[in-house]
């Protein structure tokens, strides 16, 4: 054989070897298990992952499980947070979309344990609601509906979800909401709110996200600064 055909074999083969690998270390801490395949290379998304996100954004997380979960499925979730592990479908096809999950479900984590921190001044809930009640008014001047449904309850519910899913469509929402919030989703609830501008003060348009949502990243800059 050919020295140049035997090095290509042996990069196939340890290209094939780190594709089957099923345990992933992120900052040396949090395991990443991958209990199904993924057509994803999973050490992409660590590589990535450690070169985006501070490290003490993770002290909530223990463990991250790729595969098939019944919650993810009975609610229709790409990723969940619970008690100190993300579990994420391994049905998603790039390394953008892992990411965009992982760290979605990050900044959950933080609420648990830095929910004062984030919410007690109430500053964040202040600019959500004004953005909500906004919105009330949009869709109104749109003819949509919206005596029935609290615009200003912040928490979430599956009613005010359907109502922006089913009767608004997200195909008509991301053009009322624009330049109110960073994407749709955001507008369902403000835990939403906070998880998706985290997502997206990482891997979106910063300078949008400040330009759209102040507080929220004054609020992200204060939990990367305080490395505790």
């Amino acid at each position: 054989m050919e020295r140049s055909s035997l090095e290509q074999l042996i990069r196939e083969s340890m290209k094939k070897g780190k594709e089957q690998q099923k345990e992933f270390v992120l900052f040396g801490r949090i395991t990443a298990r991958l209990l199904q395949p993924t057509i994803v290379s999973f050490s992409g998304v660590i590589n990535r992952l450690e070169g985006t996100i501070p490290s003490h954004l993770f002290d909530e997380i223990d463990e991250i499980f790729i595969g098939s979960f019944a919650e993810n499925e009975d609610r229709e979730l790409e990723a969940h947070y619970e008690s100190g592990a993300i579990y994420i479908t391994s049905d998603l096809v790039s390394v953008e979309d892992y990411l965009e999950n992982i760290i979605h479900e990050t900044a959950h984590s933080l609420e648990q344990s830095r929910g004062m921190q984030i919410y007690g001044d109430k500053r964040l809930e202040k600019e959500f609601l004004g953005k909500r009640d906004t919105l009330r008014r949009a869709l109104s001047a749109e003819r949509y509906e919206v005596d029935a449904l609290n615009f200003l309850d912040s928490e979430y519910s599956e009613e005010f979800d359907t109502y922006l899913h089913k009767q608004v469509g997200y195909e008509n929402l991301h053009n009322i909401t624009a330049g109110l919030f960073y994407s749709p989703y955001g507008a369902t609830s403000i835990s939403e709110y906070f998880a998706n501008g985290f997502e997206n003060f990482f891997l979106g348009n910063r300078d949008h996200l400040k330009r759209v949502s102040p507080q929220l990243v004054k609020k992200i800059w204060e939990l990367i600064e305080d490395e505790i």
